[in-house]
């Protein structure tokens, strides 16, 4: 394994129905919810983020819908995450999309003129999925005005793919229709799966229950891909980093594994 590092980088949090996340009779019950971004630096590839957060205008970009649905309670951009760690946005070499919803993307103004918006991974059909979406009044959680950047160049991904040795891309057919997964092999920590949204908390993976709504399009697609990140997790004895687990953040914290 090599002596890449890997920082996760806490954005704030939102504050929610818990029934978003996992599906529960309580409609009332509250959760907080954590935005997230991981930093690999690598000793061939470079420094590359996995998501990038909200955007620091979030109250005039996002509509009513979601600024009622998920109501940002703590906002911290990506671009001071970066400082805490000694890095600007000119530092980073390339950014991984895990999915194109508002709080993952939102962070992508701050690399305008950058290397990194050269080089912004994200899975093909999600790509044609978000662009579909917003073109045709479907817009859902996607919002073209925070990834539609006049300077930023996508580099689709087809297929399940390996960037280097020890950093693997995988497709996840759950939560929309093409999720990045990330699955890295780290010297101390060892193997470590990023899930991003296609599973929100620890709870619903050791529970095996999936978000309420209509997140999903089937529950079953849920469930499909929930047997696919156990087999992995099981074959690689990973550890697994959920999309929005605000206890597993507070667990990293205190492990001194989170800025």
């Amino acid at each position: 394994m090599s002596k890449m590092k890997l920082s996760v980088l806490y954005l704030g949090k939102i504050e929610c129905q818990r029934l978003h996340l996992v599906a529960c009779p309580e409609e009332e019950t509250m959760i907080q919810s954590p935005m997230v971004s991981v930093l690999i630096q690598h000793p061939t590839l470079g420094t590359l983020l996995y998501d990038t957060g909200n955007t620091p205008f979030y109250n005039s970009v996002y509509g009513e819908e979601i600024r009622k649905t998920y109501p940002i309670t703590e906002f911290i951009s990506i671009e001071d995450a970066l400082a805490e760690k000694g890095l600007r946005p000119s530092d980073i070499d390339g950014i991984i999309l895990s999915h194109l919803h508002f709080d993952h993307v939102g962070g992508l103004q701050y690399f305008a003129g950058t290397k990194a918006l050269q080089n912004v991974m994200v899975a093909a059909e999600e790509l044609k999925n978000a662009y579909y979406c917003v073109m045709t009044g479907t817009a859902g959680a996607y919002v073209k005005s925070l990834f539609d950047l006049p300077e930023i160049r996508f580099v689709p991904i087809q297929e399940d793919i390996s960037l280097a040795q020890d950093i693997h891309l995988f497709l996840q057919a759950s939560h929309t229709p093409a999720v990045l997964g990330l699955r890295l092999e780290l010297e101390q920590e060892g193997c470590i799966i990023a899930t991003s949204d296609t599973i929100y908390t620890q709870d619903s993976y050791e529970q095996r229950i999936p978000p309420g709504g209509s997140i999903n399009k089937t529950p079953e697609e849920f469930f499909e891909n929930l047997d696919r990140i156990q087999a992995m997790q099981q074959e690689y004895q990973a550890t697994l980093l959920f999309g929005h687990d605000f206890e597993q953040v507070k667990r990293l914290a205190a492990r001194g594994f989170l800025v």
